[in-house]
């Protein structure tokens, strides 16, 4: 498969013609581990919190008394309270760590460059960004009507988690830990160019994870070069690729603590749209828990709107669907436990005209848009409301495959042996992404999955 507190204040200048709306990046003093203290750093630092579950958490927690899991899925217990818990907790192991030093504050107020090589399809890759601090702001819902719009936008509906997880972590901290993956426009790399001259300098941090990522980190100090980064982001505006629930937790932080300067701003990693190692994988959907589910009647529906193709093994489904992703015809996969394994190409786009009147060509020309709309609320019946209330039960009707390691072999085993369907997607392309955007639209949920992951540990921003 392919790869592909109230609003704050804004600050605008104007003349006689043009409303400039100006995006704040700053920098910060971070606190990181002190190696020299906590040991090897590779023991430490973590993928983000929402990845990390079960045996995971004792796993890494397991690695080290110093490791931020402590921190970000500290467990509950049977006899917490409301002076002893798991958020209280997670609060004593910062200010230790901070209080004996294995976390050191930076001298300088720096940016910070972040860098991981990795590799996609037997592709080496490297993608890099930088490390920065954002003034909080509302997400856009139109545009300023004349001059540059800069803002931050959101790009995929988020399922109904809860935030009260987060925000209890936070209220008790008062730190940001994890971070919020956010992409910029900078086809002239005017950013890129500076944060690549600083990577000739020695990194301050170098791991490799085992998943065989490695992880670098390079400090932007030199006052020159901070202000530049922030001068050459004034005017872009970002998409949150991946942490939309932490971005609307730290502004429900921010207008709790309105008079504290800190709280309106949140740590965030900055990708240019056009870093060549910007990945963006498949996430396909896992079908279970209808009740009347029925092959037969969901292959003829599927045949009133689609080409079908069938294949007896995957690899002739993804290689079908690969090409049709090529020639930017719509493809899905679909597998039953029938034995067969199904593309489907759509004829005509017309029908998603009618589905999705209400919204932008651009939306409705998503493959995952097609899926949802056509396919799993039309056909099958599976509507919003439904999506809701499933994510809310847990298992539900649908759930979510990173299109990553064994996941597609996984799901097909979950078909064999529970669920009922398993429809395979190709990636959404970066340029869908930031046209959805910017015509103020949100996706489906889980429509893009942006690869690999931004660790957690590396740098952490306290409040106060």
């Amino acid at each position: 498969m392919p790869a592909s507190t109230e609003p704050l204040k804004l600050a605008w200048s104007r003349d006689s013609k043009e409303v400039f709306k100006v995006v704040r990046v700053k920098p910060f003093r971070a606190f990181r581990y002190d190696e020299s203290k906590v040991g090897d750093l590779s023991k430490v630092v973590t993928p983000p919190y929402d990845i990390i579950k079960g045996a995971k958490v004792d796993e890494l927690q397991g690695l080290s008394e110093h490791n931020i899991a402590w921190i970000i899925k500290n467990k509950p217990r049977d006899d917490d309270s409301p002076e002893n818990n798991q958020y209280t907790r997670a609060r004593d192991f910062l200010n230790k760590w901070v209080k004996d030093d294995s976390l050191k504050q930076d001298e300088k107020e720096s940016f910070y460059v972040y860098g991981q090589d990795f590799e996609v399809e037997g592709k080496n890759l490297f993608r890099f960004g930088f490390i920065g601090l954002i003034e909080l702001e509302e997400f856009a819902s139109e545009s300023p009507g004349s001059g540059t719009f800069a803002g931050v936008l959101q790009h995929e509906e988020t399922l109904p988690k809860d935030i009260v997880d987060r925000l209890s972590l936070c209220r008790s901290s008062m730190a940001n830990f994890g971070q919020i993956f956010v992409i910029y426009p900078d086809k002239e790399g005017s950013v890129d160019a500076i944060l690549e001259k600083n990577m000739k300098k020695n990194p301050i941090a170098d791991i490799t994870d085992n998943a065989g990522v490695r992880h670098r980190l390079w400090a932007v100090d030199d006052e020159s070069d901070v202000q530049a980064v922030s001068t050459n982001m004034g005017d872009k505006y970002i998409i949150i690729a991946d942490g939309h629930h932490r971005y609307k937790t730290a502004l429900a932080l921010s207008k709790e603590n309105p008079d504290l300067e800190s709280a309106r701003y949140r740590m965030l990693t900055f990708v240019n749209i056009s870093n060549p190692g910007l990945v963006v994988l498949p996430t396909h959907r896992l079908v279970q828990n209808l009740e009347d589910f029925s092959k037969e009647n969901l292959l003829k529906d599927i045949k009133d709107y689609f080409d079908l193709e069938t294949f007896d093994n995957k690899d002739e489904m993804f290689s079908r669907m690969d090409k049709m992703f090529t020639q930017n015809k719509h493809s899905l996969g679909l597998f039953m436990d029938d034995g067969n394994y199904y593309a489907l190409t759509l004829r005509d786009m017309k029908i998603m005209d009618s589905l999705l009147a209400d919204k932008s060509q651009e939306l409705r020309n998503l493959d995952v848009a097609i899926l949802h709309a056509l396919i799993l609320d039309k056909m099958l019946g599976i509507d919003k409301e439904k999506l809701l209330q499933g994510t809310m039960k847990g298992g539900g009707f649908v759930s979510y495959i990173k299109g990553i390691g064994d996941a597609v072999d996984e799901s097909i085993l979950t078909v064999k042996a529970s669920a009922q369907a398993v429809f395979f997607m190709n990636p959404t392309r970066i340029e869908e992404v930031e046209a959805v955007s910017k015509n103020f639209e949100s996706m489906p949920q889980k429509s893009t999955f942006f690869h690999p992951k931004v660790w957690t540990g590396f740098t952490i921003n306290k409040l106060r």
